[in-house]
């Protein structure tokens, strides 16, 4: 693997053959921790058995953690719950009121994607002219500091590289011909994320705060949001109607606090909601009451195939 990635060939002499290789593709490459489950107190090339210049040749790492988050725990359990049952041939699938919140049209259609995908590999080809070239340098030198001071995994010239590729590939991704500051922005933020996570956890918590402005850009936090103050929705009906206090009914309102939802969006480390506030992912089911500093939620009318079903249980 390491002549793979760093020479594009592998050689063979096997059987009476000598010969090399090519090997131009992506490696992806998975990585168990030696003690069973991952140790935050370590670095990364502590936690795997990975030499430190084969990791220094991936352009990501990724540190995946079985971490306790009940929204996005319970999040995931709806999405593999509601796959299976979109899979069953037999069940004719109703809109889903949460799937049709979001912005824009919709999932892709899987065909259409892999067009999408393969023309982009074949036809676009972006270069870079107009960027900020102070950024990458001034980032780069940073990093090797950082890298020097907190004894995680060396940062290289290669690194440089590897943002330069991320930077064209998200330029490929829509269709530009030309590499933009947003698209060098995004490589960096991946490249830091990708950094910050391989050191250890105090080692992280001082980092994050030295490169926030770097990490901060283009997060969309408004999926997270959105699904917090549903749950925050259902918590107070089911807390209404278990007391009976309230008599609702279908068509009234459920009022949040905005403070408590504020509260709760900083624990997850969400501090901006401005954007949020003003999508169409909220506007749709929300209200932002200004004056009694609430967010209130109206209950939309049934679906023509929910309510004939309604009506027809009625009559039997």
């Amino acid at each position: 693997i390491h002549e793979a990635m760093e020479q594009q060939s592998i050689s063979i002499s096997k059987a009476g053959i000598v010969t090399t290789l090519q090997a131009r593709c992506a490696v992806i490459a998975a990585a168990n921790p030696k003690s069973g489950r991952y140790n935050s107190s370590l670095h990364f090339h502590e936690n795997v058995e990975l030499t430190e210049p084969i990791l220094s040749r991936f352009d990501v790492l990724c540190v995946v953690k079985d971490t306790i988050d009940p929204i996005l725990d319970t999040q995931l359990a709806e999405f593999v719950v509601r796959s299976h049952c979109n899979s069953h041939p037999s069940i004719v699938h109703e809109d889903d009121d949460d799937a049709n919140t979001g912005e824009g049209e919709g999932p892709i259609p899987q065909s259409l994607l892999k067009k999408y995908i393969v023309y982009a590999k074949k036809h676009v080809r972006p270069s870079m002219s107009n960027i900020d070239r102070d950024k990458v340098v001034d980032l780069y030198a940073k990093l090797r500091q950082e890298s020097e001071a907190g004894g995680g995994i060396p940062i290289a010239v290669r690194h440089v590289e590897s943002m330069i590729r991320m930077s064209e590939s998200f330029a490929r991704m829509h269709l530009r011909s030309v590499v933009r500051d947003d698209d060098v922005n995004m490589a960096i933020r991946v490249m830091l994320d990708s950094f910050i996570s391989s050191q250890k956890y105090g080692v992280q918590r001082a980092l994050r705060r030295q490169f926030q402005r770097y990490l901060a850009f283009n997060k969309d936090n408004n999926e997270i949001l959105f699904y917090l103050l549903q749950s925050m929705v259902r918590d107070e009906l089911q807390f209404a109607r278990s007391k009976n206090i309230l008599g609702l009914r279908e068509e009234e309102e459920i009022a949040i606090e905005k403070r408590d939802f504020e509260a709760r969006a900083g624990a997850i480390g969400v501090h901006n909601f401005e954007d949020f506030y003003s999508c169409t992912m909220f506007t749709s089911r929300f209200q932002n009451d200004a004056a009694s500093q609430t967010i209130r939620h109206v209950k939309e009318a049934p679906s023509p195939s929910r309510a004939r079903g309604a009506a027809s249980q009625a009559s039997i």
